[in-house]
């Protein structure tokens, strides 16, 4: 009896683990930021034409993640918690950590810019269909916090 109980209990948490990363969502594919619908968090959002050109392309594997904007600049990203580091366009580091919670990727990124720390947490998701992805932001800089919801479609 005791045997069949840890046997039990092995499959169960081997069949839990092989369901668990089976469940974690693909961000792959090229995605569109949809100006209208999302929320910029400042009084004076960016220009809309220069901001409708925004274009990410994204690459999924089991364990990193590569956002390619449509600038060139290109990002790479470990999906196991442990610590990324991208240059940033302007110079200087970003040191980034992704970790997944159910089925969203949750993000801490520490840079540098300007002599300043800028800390960014963000919240990735899909909408069921997966022809929507949502990012959730909230940066904060000296001069204090702005929350950012960017919307992006699959053209």
């Amino acid at each position: 009896m005791k045997r069949f109980f840890i046997i039990c209990c092995t499959l169960t948490m081997v069949y839990g683990s092989f369901e668990a990363v089976q469940a974690a969502p693909n961000f792959s594919g090229t995605w569109q930021l949809d100006v209208d619908r999302s929320d910029f968090g400042a009084k004076n959002p960016p220009a809309k034409a220069q901001m409708q050109q925004v274009v990410l392309t994204l690459k999924q594997t089991t364990s990193k993640l590569s956002i390619e904007r449509s600038t060139g600049e290109v990002a790479t990203y470990n999906l196991d918690g442990s610590e990324s580091i991208n240059s940033l366009p302007s110079g200087g580091q970003a040191r980034t950590t992704l970790n997944w919670s159910g089925d969203t990727l949750v993000g801490t990124t520490i840079s540098n810019i300007g002599g300043n720390e800028v800390k960014m947490a963000d919240v990735r998701s899909l909408s069921g269909d997966g022809k929507e992805m949502i990012v959730k932001l909230s940066i904060q800089m000296p001069s204090g916090e702005r929350k950012q919801t960017l919307v992006y479609t699959k053209p």
